[in-house]
């Protein structure tokens, strides 16, 4: 263990005097080593051969003053640490003060010196070096002790690992016993469901048929009070039969147990039954379905009923995701092939979408199955039977646009193959959606490429009007917009939406060519202008600058149905420097949570289409976002009854005609440090977990 010393002080003066002075005033009142020097070169010689802890200079000294021997101290590694004092005459301190700190002086004291301030001063840097002494004492003790416990830990690692490795070996040949039998039983859960099929349907199918029968009673009794609830145990059978059919037929599959009727029938019979089979659903949604077919399709022979299913499944798909526009079937015969193309305009696929859009209980994500319902099973169970019947089912698809499949049978099926299903899907993470307006291709295409890489969805708009209209249906995380687009509608885009209380919190990175319409741009409210040359190369920065599809923990959602309020709390917001995130009701929020993680929630209860009670049930239903604080601020007058429900999940409850917005800045501040704070700590709890698996699998591959 090191042994503390007496402190070294060196005293430079060129006044003996002063050297005498100083010298018996502070060894009268401190236990130090005192050193002496008369010049700047006596003092950088003494240092040379000792070390010094603290140095008390004189400034005006003859050849060498004290500022040119401050500058040589620092100079050399071995005294550059050292604290200067300075002393010099009072009538200058302020001028060479200045200068003395420039140098790096720790203190300054004026002549004639005042003992008890030199001796309090000289105390403070004795104190605070005994205390690094100690410090250094006392970490080479910990850092000796430490390393002792580092070998031992070290040993009793590797007797550890030696035994978890032959743990290991043993883990995995039970895994793979298990994955046997996981396999096994999955293999015996399809046959049974595949056996099953009957039991099932012929209930259900009964239920279906005694509400038909009811329902024609009803209305030949006259008895209308009766019809609509009958109507609806029907339409409910017939959505469960169908829900289960996929089930089944999936099940069958991997079973193996589908098994195809091959007949000869005419093609052009079957499409009309089709047409008319779909129409209802097609228009439900205000769409419009248009058929192109050759004229001389002639007969078929393959299994009809399932080429039926497919093409229901494919138009049925494509009404689902489609509003108000146009879905088309286009037959073609091609030879010894028949080519059957269904296509929408609706929302479109990202490419990560389309990689798993045939696997089953699969669709493009969550938000897709919540908002437009299904099993997931219907595209699946077309691409089974499309292969067993030796022919090719395949997608084209852009995102904001919509989607193509293309259908491709033999005309005279030969043999049928069944293949079971066993490829797990790929969830793949988005950084967020981007919407790119340009009615230039070229530029498209490299913006659309660039972004793509970056891991973002892009979708595309060639003109003002379609640009206006994906932004509302997709609410994109940023914009690229060409405000040279033909006519300029490019700034009327621009100040749309912008003027727009929902989509003005969207960033629009503006593309132009000259340094006019950057200024303009900036005017109107665009959050960056850039030369569209230089954008491709710059799209990272831009990304990143603006944390476009950034899930930040300073973002904060509002859910708010008033423009005027909504408008004044996001202006509120955004001037404390957080991004905002604005929502007109409880389901558009949602939507929106799907591809965005705010740190906090300011939530109104009376909203339109789903109200705020609703949305706090959705909300604290789903495992990835119950966890996100809400702060209600509503004008809403609440119930002894609903205000203790809401203080059970809700942080804070703030009237709307009431509110402090101090108060309010202060509590979502609050807020957002938590989830700082959490973020941090989950990522270090990854980080720790994923060192230790890292660990476990270099031992495992030693092996």
């Amino acid at each position: 263990m090191l042994i503390a010393k007496p402190v070294n002080l060196l005293i430079v003066d060129d006044n003996e005097k002063n050297l005498f002075t100083l010298h018996t005033l502070i060894d009268e009142y401190l236990d130090v080593n005192i050193f002496e020097a008369d010049s700047g070169v006596v003092a950088l010689k003494i240092l040379m051969k000792q070390a010094v802890d603290l140095i008390i200079l004189d400034v005006q000294m003859p050849n060498m003053d004290g500022f040119e021997t401050a500058k040589a101290i620092r100079m050399r590694k071995k005294s550059q640490h050292i604290p200067i004092v300075f002393l010099t005459a009072a009538y200058k301190s302020e001028e060479f003060q200045q200068k003395g700190y420039a140098i790096g002086a720790a203190d300054y004291l004026t002549k004639p010196i005042d003992a008890s301030q030199l001796i309090n001063r000289i105390q403070t840097y004795v104190r605070f070096i005994e205390q690094d002494r100690q410090y250094k004492i006392d970490l080479e003790r910990k850092v000796k002790e430490r390393t002792a416990e580092l070998s031992k830990a070290r040993y009793e690692l590797e007797q550890r690992v030696d035994e978890r490795t032959a743990e290991l070996l043993l883990a995995k040949n039970k895994a793979e016993q298990a994955q046997k039998i996981a396999e096994d039983a999955n293999l015996t859960k399809s046959q049974f469901l595949a056996n099953m099929s009957h039991e099932l349907r012929t209930p259900l199918n009964a239920i279906i048929g005694y509400s038909e029968m009811l329902q024609e009673e009803a209305e030949d009794l006259e008895q209308e009070d009766f019809i609509p609830d009958l109507q609806k145990i029907h339409a409910a059978g017939k959505h469960l039969l169908g829900l289960i059919n996929d089930v089944l037929d999936i099940s069958k599959i991997e079973a193996g147990k589908m098994d195809l009727f091959f007949e000869t029938f005419d093609l052009a019979t079957l499409l009309d039954e089709v047409v008319s089979t779909v129409q209802p659903l097609v228009e439900k949604k205000a769409n419009t379905l248009k058929i192109i077919r050759d004229d001389n399709l002639g007969d078929m022979h393959t299994d009809i009923t399932k080429l039926r299913q497919m093409l229901l499944n494919l138009i049925s798909n494509a009404a689902k995701f489609t509003e108000q526009g146009t879905i088309r079937l286009e037959v073609k015969r091609d030879d010894d092939w028949v080519n059957l193309c269904v296509a929408d305009n609706g929302i479109g696929m990202t490419e990560e979408q389309q990689k798993k859009v045939f696997q089953p209980f699969t669709q493009a994500d969550y938000s897709t199955t919540r908002r437009y319902g299904g099993t997931g099973l219907g595209l699946a169970i077309t691409k089974q039977f499309v292969e067993m019947m030796d022919g090719t089912l395949s997608v084209v698809s852009e995102f904001g646009q919509g989607s193509t499949f293309t259908l491709t049978l033999p005309v005279q099926t030969k043999h049928a193959d069944t293949q079971s299903v066993t490829q797990q899907p790929v969830l793949l993470d988005m950084n967020g959606v981007v919407l790119i307006i340009d009615d230039e291709a070229n530029m498209r295409q490299s913006l659309k490429n660039g972004l793509s890489k970056l891991g973002y969805a892009v979708a595309v708009a060639t003109n003002g009007d379609e640009g206006l209209k994906l932004t509302k249906k997709l609410r994109p995380d940023g914009i690229f917009l060409n405000v040279q687009l033909s006519d300029r509608e490019g700034w009327r885009v621009l100040s749309t939406l912008k003027n727009d209380s929902l989509l003005a919190h969207i960033p629009i990175i503006v593309m132009t060519a000259t340094e006019a319409d950057k200024q303009k741009g900036y005017a109107m409210g665009a959050t960056d202008c850039i030369n569209k040359i230089a954008v491709r190369s710059q799209l990272a920065a831009i990304l990143e600058k603006h944390a476009i599809g950034d899930d930040s923990t300073g973002l904060v959602m509002v859910i708010e149905d008033d423009k005027i309020f909504r408008h004044d709390i996001t202006s509120l917001l955004e001037s404390q420097g957080w991004r905002v995130l604005p929502a007109e009701n409880g389901q558009v929020a949602l939507e929106q949570l799907t591809h965005k993680k705010p740190a906090v929630i300011i939530l109104d209860l009376a909203l339109p289409v789903m109200d705020g009670f609703e949305f706090l049930a959705h909300l604290l239903d789903n495992n990835k976002w119950h966890s996100t604080p809400v702060v209600v601020l509503t004008s809403t007058e609440l119930s002894a009854g609903e205000q203790a429900r809401l203080n059970k999940h809700v942080e804070t409850i703030f009237q709307k005609d009431t509110y402090d917005q101090d108060e309010l800045i202060l509590r979502i501040r609050q807020l957002i440090a938590n989830a700082s704070t959490l973020h941090k700590h989950h990522q270090a709890i990854l980080t720790n977990n994923l060192g230790r698996y890292q660990s476990v699998l270099k031992q495992v591959s030693k092996l």
